[in-house]
């Protein structure tokens, strides 16, 4: 009996003793995420030296080189089957020529040719090669939003004419009110048959280029990337009769009145009123005869995402995953202005940074694959490509956590985005955690993948709930200085992005160590993960 009972006590001993090394290095890796450390990566990713980092450009390539070199110098492993730290991704990109590309007016005898890009440009768009000429219509603000009681069409005919409208903006509470409506806008005349929409830059931006004497931006650039995941999407589509040649632009304000035949004056009333939540009366301009002709060069780059990983402490979990993910991507340099992108995202990316470190001091049982997704401004591109070419088999993630914009507004309020979609143990984790140790306000007021702002399609989150795995995006919300030149170091609430930064190795550590992976236990349709979810979540989106 007593070689029984001493042989517990040492057993006991070893478990007391081992819990306490557990938590007492658990807490040194919390500790080791530091303001300090987030705030000297950031002042180097969100400089106006990196350029705003735009998909592709050498500025996102230096971002990427200064990660994987911190992951390589931390001790992070490569993924990649070649053994290098990065995902390569090839893309298009164009820049518009600048002698080919023209706009050009004509009334009856008279004509006029504005210049590009000193008279409009392409909004920094990735253009359309084409030519289009058609009659003008004036459609004010160009929103169809009827069963709101705002609809600038009517039963106009907009087949292969070039539609006018105002950039503009409305009263803030008419703009929430209309919301979805506001991005759609040329879409909308697109549908309706339209060969191309010319917007009239607002007043504000107008004022910008006369006192700076710019022009619009003309960088090399990509457009936005699309996944095509088959039909199931409900994505609106153009009918096939109107899959013609369609063109956008911006112009300034004097080709816009010349177009319009109005004097300034009377384009600054309709801006004017506009502000004050008027309509614009719609006009067909027969008599006035417009021609876009855009002329882009293309080429072939390599963007990439960065992916490293931490090794699992248990020999058998260890070929299960967590991935963390945020990107390091940004709008780049327009009109002029440096689009710095500090909270959307070096936030997150410089966050990810200081987790890697404190997962080398403890790590959890699973491995942690830790990724910085590439040219998440330009359709989650990134994320898409990993999601479809992932290293390890997908069906092997746990979980993903997302990390994008976590540095603005209330201190101690923080939005989850889909954290409830898949699992409840998801949802469970991170409260149980934040309730130990961090001490947040949660908000799930864009949980539902339908809501009129659409966040649940708005992050790197999004392709892994596609695959079945859950995924949350832990988000501090949208300020006045989203995607303005204005989101920049300054304004960055560095206390919140500790505890947000905690918050998320807490998370990624628990559910590393669970026993099991996380269970699919809200949609039946959803119980295991893999491709084969992908027609099933795209459905509940519609």
């Amino acid at each position: 009996m007593m070689v029984r009972r001493s042989n517990f006590l040492w057993l006991l001993s070893a478990l007391l003793i081992y819990g306490g090394c557990a938590v007492n290095a658990q807490k040194e890796a919390v500790d080791s995420i530091t303001i300090d450390e987030l705030r000297m990566h950031m002042n180097f990713i969100a400089s106006d030296e990196t350029l705003g980092r735009d998909t592709p450009s050498q500025e996102l390539k230096i971002t990427c080189r200064y990660l994987a070199n911190l992951a390589e110098c931390y001790g992070l492993k490569p993924l990649m089957p070649d053994g290098s730290y990065y995902q390569v991704i090839p893309v298009e990109v164009s820049k518009v020529s600048e002698v080919k590309t023209q706009l050009k007016l004509t009334v009856g005898p008279y004509k006029e040719v504005f210049r590009f890009p000193y008279d409009f440009g392409t909004g920094g768009r990735s253009t359309t090669e084409g030519r289009v000429s058609g009659s003008v219509v004036f459609v004010g603000y160009g929103l169809e939003a009827a069963d709101q009681g705002w609809d600038d069409y009517g039963d106009l005919d907009l087949a292969g004419k070039i539609v006018v409208m105002l950039e503009g903006r409305l009263p803030e509470e008419m703009s929430a009110k209309f919301g979805r409506f506001l991005r759609n806008r040329a879409t909308a005349a697109r549908r309706k048959g339209a060969a191309a929409v010319l917007t009239i830059i607002n007043p504000e931006r107008e004022n910008k280029f006369t006192q700076t004497d710019t022009s619009f931006s003309n960088i090399e650039s990509m457009g936005r990337y699309r996944h095509d995941y088959g039909q199931a999407s409900g994505r609106q589509t153009i009918p096939a009769a109107q899959a013609r040649t369609f063109l956008q632009a911006e112009i300034r304000h004097d080709p816009a009145a010349a177009i319009l035949g109005v004097s300034r004056d009377q384009l600054n009333y309709m801006f004017a009123a506009l502000s004050r939540g008027e309509q614009v009366p719609r006009r067909e301009l027969g008599e006035r005869n417009v021609e876009l002709i855009l002329q882009p060069a293309k080429r072939t780059v390599n963007t990439q995402n960065v992916i490293a990983y931490v090794e699992g402490s248990d020999p058998e979990l260890k070929d299960e995953y967590v991935v963390i993910g945020s990107h390091p991507d940004h709008l780049g340099v327009r009109n002029g202005q440096v689009m710095n992108g500090a909270d959307d995202n070096v936030s997150g990316v410089v966050a990810m940074l200081e987790i890697a470190q404190a997962l080398l001091i403890e790590s959890p049982k699973r491995s942690v694959i830790l990724t910085w997704f590439t040219g998440e401004e330009k359709g989650l591109m990134g994320s898409h490509i990993f999601a479809n070419n992932c290293p390890v088999p997908v069906e092997k993630i746990s979980a993903m956590l997302n990390l994008d914009m976590i540095c603005r507004n209330d201190p101690d309020h923080l939005y989850l985005v889909a954290s409830k979609l898949l699992s409840t143990e998801l949802d469970a984790s991170i409260h149980d955690m934040n309730d130990k140790y961090i001490h947040l306000n949660f908000d799930y007021e864009y949980e539902d993948p339908n809501h009129p702002d659409r966040f649940y399609r708005r992050s790197d989150h999004y392709p892994f709930n596609l695959f079945g795995v859950p995924a949350v995006w832990l988000f501090c919300g949208t300020t006045e200085d989203y995607h303005q030149p204005t989101d920049t170091i300054d304004r960055v609430d560095f206390e919140k992005m500790l505890k947000v930064t905690q918050l998320t190795y807490l998370v990624c550590c628990d559910i590393g160590n669970k026993d099991e992976m996380l269970q699919l236990d809200v949609n039946p349709q959803v119980t295991t993960r893999g491709r084969h979810n992908i027609p099933v979540q795209l459905q509940i989106q519609r």
